[in-house]
């Protein structure tokens, strides 16, 4: 189970949400992190089960989730800074596997440990807030340093009349607020990715669910009508078929005699076929409430099951701890006599002796 991928995977997503963005607390934000980490668990372990030689994961609380991301995102930081310097450094004809090979050393040099998530590595550094996170930590260590580099040019100047040769300082690095509802403003610094603003976010979600309700409103519309037509329809057959069925034979000729008869038995036979055709519907319609109501009973007698199987080991757990303690406290009591013994007998010694 890669559990830092999944934390990484989750947190980068509820960081991306436009619609909740900023104006979530840090405890609900670690709250979502920790019950989408727990759902990503208990599916592992079902999925793993069956397998041979495989140990059930635990489950992390919220605060050991948290801890963990940090020292994934502390870990990530460094090694992006490896990386910024082996590819500033980059010459012609390296490969950028050459410059994540030279970053990786760069880190085990500097760190003194190797660097083993590339799988974080691999999707975050693509994501706009973290390059733009990343380019905001540039723009600040470059003012610094160029802060720093005019702070000595100034001291070292001579007092003279001659126009300065020193440059001027670069443009420091500007990083686009990922908040601004203007869309032009709303891309990352580095890729070609937007960061959606937060209220071109809402607006967007609005617009759709708009949208949504008209479509749902038309279908109902269309329904009704079909619903009313097949209901006048229904109404006019029966009408025509009354007069059928109620029209007098006695008075007509032959042929016309002929043509009701038939249009009566007609009738009949539809009605026949449409009492057949409703009671095989609610047929149907019995013996599919009965399967949904054996299967929820079977997933909830498998649910039972399984709890009960997690009580039984966590009891069974229980009581092997239980066992190791009083082992260990048998054999602390087993001991002691002997060294009372030891004791007697030394004493013993001392008195023959004396």
């Amino acid at each position: 189970m890669k559990t830092p991928r999944n934390l990484r995977k989750k947190n980068e997503a509820f960081h991306a949400d436009a619609i909740v963005g900023n104006g979530q607390k840090a405890a609900t934000f670690w709250e979502r992190i920790h019950e989408m980490h727990s759902e990503l668990i208990n599916e592992y372990n079902e999925e793993k089960k069956g397998a041979k030689g495989f140990k059930e994961l635990p489950l992390r609380p919220v605060g050991a989730v948290e801890c963990r991301w940090a020292h994934i995102l502390k870990v990530l930081n460094k090694f992006s800074g490896c990386y910024s310097n082996v590819e500033r450094r980059m010459k012609s004809g390296k490969t950028r596997e050459d410059v994540l090979t030279e970053a990786k050393e760069l880190y085990k040099t500097s760190s003194g440990s190797c660097f083993n998530l590339d799988h974080c590595w691999g999707i975050l550094k693509d994501t706009p807030k973290w390059q733009a996170t990343q380019q905001e930590n540039d723009g600040r260590g470059k003012k610094a340093i160029q802060a720093q580099s005019n702070s000595q040019s100034t001291v070292a100047a001579p007092s003279s009349d001659m126009p300065s040769s020193t440059p001027a300082a670069s443009s420091p690095t500007v990083v686009i607020d990922a908040d601004e509802d203007d869309p032009e403003n709303s891309r990352s610094v580095i890729g070609n990715v937007r960061l959606e603003g937060q209220k071109a976010a809402k607006r967007k979600r609005a617009e759709d669910n708009a949208i949504e309700k008209i479509i749902l409103m038309q279908r109902d519309l269309v329904q009704i009508s079909r619903e009313r037509l097949s209901s006048m329809q229904a109404s006019m057959r029966s009408s025509a078929d009354e007069a059928v069925m109620s029209k007098d034979l006695s008075m007509l000729d032959e042929d016309s005699r002929t043509y009701y008869q038939k249009k009566k038995r007609a009738i009949i036979a539809r009605e026949i076929q449409e009492e057949k055709e409703m009671e095989e519907k609610a047929r149907k319609e019995r013996e599919l409430k009965e399967k949904k109501e054996k299967e929820e009973k079977q997933r909830k007698e498998k649910e039972e099951k399984q709890a009960k199987e997690k009580a039984i080991t966590a009891h069974n757990e229980t009581e092997e701890e239980e066992d190791e303690d009083n082992a260990e406290d048998e054999a602390e009591d087993e001991a002691e006599p002997d060294v009372e013994d030891e004791a007697e007998a030394t004493d013993d010694d001392v008195d023959e002796d004396q």
